[in-house]
């Protein structure tokens, strides 16, 4: 139904000046616009062209301090995609900034806080030192959460720790990690003057086979079963000379069941690595053929000719014993 009384161009534009930037009628806007209407009207009645000129007027320059919405320039949120894409990126580079910040801060306090060995040995140094990690090659060595300075004399020249590793899955990885964390933590003990020697114990948890247990799903499992004591590094140094110092490591506890086991999971790897189908088998094979190999050479090898022995016959005389 067409409506009897259509709104001039005047009334459409100030109607759509009633809205705000988001799009919604301003109460305040509407409330102000009714009171003009009236003062217009009255002015009209009265035949005060000059106040009527005056209101349109003031009219025309409070619409144009308001958004229009029906121009280009922002018509009712059109520019709502730029705001969000700068807003976005702007969270993001903030988050960022902030990220870079905590670590650049984090490596500076962790090495402010870390203890520096060579200068004094202690209780308390060795303590702080496996709780925040030493630094060593171009990083820092974390060590297990769970240890125990046993020693630490600087008058003895003597540090004992003894750590509860819980992450290695074998005896493979326990002497690899133990490895490094003796070495870093011997390194930065022996060079204080007053220190000669470095003992690292490392634990952990067998079952009832002796198999070696970790923690599981980033450590909501801890490992159980019964602590036992699987290695120990020992690095000690002394004066050869005038000029040289030696430093010598020893691992000691080790015996041949944890050896077996080391060689066994070395092989398994290097067979992964080098070739899928190597079995222990055939490393087995390949031994007895370079021993096979090794006692068929007699003194041929020094005045030459034939040789004094054949496979047939070793393998006689193996056959005899």
């Amino acid at each position: 139904m067409a409506d009897k009384n259509p709104l001039t161009p005047e009334e459409v534009t100030e109607l759509f000046s009633e809205i705000d930037a988001s799009g919604v009628l301003d109460p305040t806007l509407a409330k102000k616009r009714t009171e003009r209407m009236r003062e217009k009207e009255a002015a009209a009645k009265r035949g005060d062209k000059a106040a009527l000129a005056q209101l349109r007027s003031e009219d025309r320059a409070s619409q144009a301090k308001h958004i229009d919405p029906l121009s280009e320039d922002d018509p009712s949120g059109s520019q709502v995609s730029h705001t969000i894409t700068k807003t976005a990126m702007a969270v993001v580079i903030g988050i960022l900034v902030l990220i870079v910040g905590m670590q650049i801060g984090y490596g500076v306090m962790r090495r402010l806080n870390t203890a520096n060995l060579s200068e004094s040995v202690s209780v308390d140094t060795v303590s702080t030192a496996l709780k925040g990690g030493l630094e060593w090659g171009n990083g820092f060595t974390q060590f297990p959460l769970d240890f125990s300075v046993d020693e630490a004399d600087e008058r003895t020249g003597t540090v004992e720790v003894t750590v509860l590793d819980t992450s290695s899955a074998n005896e493979l990885e326990l002497l690899s990690n133990g490895q490094i964390q003796a070495a870093a933590l011997a390194t930065n003990a022996l060079l204080n003057d007053k220190i000669d020697r470095v003992v690292y114990n490392v634990h952990a948890y067998i079952d009832e086979d002796s198999n070696i247990q970790h923690d599981s799903f980033f450590g909501m499992f801890p490992a159980r079963g019964h602590q036992s004591a699987i290695l120990t590094f020992v690095w000690t140094k002394s004066s050869s000379t005038a000029t040289n110092i030696d430093w010598k490591m020893h691992i000691v506890s080790m015996d041949d069941t944890i050896a077996e086991r080391i060689q066994k999971q070395v092989n398994s790897v290097s067979s992964l690595i080098e070739d899928p189908v190597v079995s222990q088998t055939k490393i087995d094979e390949e031994k007895a053929e370079r021993d096979l190999e090794h006692r068929l050479h007699s003194r041929e090898i020094f005045r030459g000719g034939k040789p004094d022995r054949t496979p047939s016959d070793l393998l006689e005389q193996d056959k005899k014993k």
